[in-house]
């Protein structure tokens, strides 16, 4: 392990924290619960040279009821604080379960789902020690000019794979951002660009600051599933989010679905959320949308070798379309 140094910033206030990271640039990495980001520095992942610590940042942690019946979640708030948050619970449950299922409890303990939104993508490559990649010329990832994940089109495919997005793109949340350039707001699907290389579509002074979710409309519900080697700690090697609106004919009036583990960003399913519109709640096992699933799909990033990924995607989104709906039934009766 190769030995830097790294200068630790304490700011007190958020224009503090963001005035750092403009004037270090890509030398510089915001520090929240760090949990991602102190692994990166110990194996060489990360370079950075400047540390700006969140820490002491008042505010930004709380879980409050917006006005107009929705969420309002500080990005700094760590992922145990919104998996038991009773107004997550009941306003949001697909958050509520891939919060409670992103690493670890102690993991949970300490990371925020500011950082889990903002996490870098990964690959089998890039995510070794240095003593591992220094066997061979760098990757694209880690400023060389190859990819060996991907030799034929040599174009980058890390891989994103954090739990709670699918969550919050599948019930169309909006994230908030503070940058020079002051605060913007945008819907947290844009938060990606789909490039392994840089897959945050932010400037590098900009601090993702809160998230903000609609009130969820009546007879609805959503549910968040995960495929992982282990049940704790690991990443997910597949994850599908689901947001279902019921007509009162109990018919399914809307649906999206998000899904994360197969590409460089997690990703909507339009066409499957076409083909349910105005369709009856689907059965255990339903082959015809399982199969539409795996189509719909397009390439799998790192796992297209694997062709029991597919077929399990399909499976899963059967089965949160059905779990969502389910509870959008309950709610509709209650």
């Amino acid at each position: 392990m190769t030995t830097i140094q790294i200068e630790y910033h304490a700011p007190t206030t958020l224009a503090q924290a963001v005035a750092l990271l403009a004037e270090h640039g890509a030398a510089a990495a915001p520090l929240a619960g760090g949990t991602d980001l102190v692994p990166a520095l110990k194996y060489g992942v990360l370079r950075a040279r400047h540390l700006v610590s969140l820490a002491r940042i008042p505010g930004y942690r709380d879980i409050a009821t917006t006005a107009e019946g929705g969420l309002a979640i500080g990005a700094f708030a760590t992922l145990a604080d919104v998996a038991r948050s009773p107004l997550v619970r009941e306003g949001c449950p697909a958050l509520a379960e891939a919060a409670a299922q992103a690493g670890s409890p102690l993991l949970r303990n300490r990371g925020t789902i500011g950082g889990n939104v903002c996490l870098d993508t990964r690959c089998w490559y890039y995510n070794q020690t240095e003593a591992w990649r220094a066997s061979r010329e760098r990757c694209q990832k880690a400023s060389g000019e190859r990819c060996y994940v991907n030799p034929k089109q040599n174009v980058c495919v890390a891989l994103f794979s954090a739990d709670t997005p699918a969550a919050l793109i599948a019930v169309g949340a909006r994230a908030t951002l503070a940058g020079p350039a002051g605060e913007r707001t945008v819907p947290v699907e844009a938060l990606y660009s789909g490039d392994g290389l840089r897959p945050l579509a932010k400037g590098e002074a900009e601090i993702l600051t809160g998230l903000v979710l609609p009130a969820p409309p009546g007879r609805s519900g959503a549910a968040y599933l995960k495929h992982s080697a282990r049940e704790s700690i690991d990443f997910p090697l597949l994850g599908v989010a689901a947001a279902v609106v019921l007509s009162p004919g109990g018919t399914i009036a809307s649906a999206r679905l998000a899904v994360t583990g197969v590409r460089s960003a997690p990703c909507r399913l339009p066409e499957v959320e076409a083909a349910l519109a105005g369709r009856q709640i689907p059965a255990e096992g339903d082959r015809e949308l399982g199969r539409l699933t795996a189509r719909s799909l397009g390439a799998l990033f790192l796992t297209e070798a694997v062709p029991h990924k597919r077929h399990l995607a399909g499976l899963m989104v059967v089965e949160a379309v059905t779990r969502a709906a389910r509870q959008a039934q309950g709610r509709s009766t209650s």
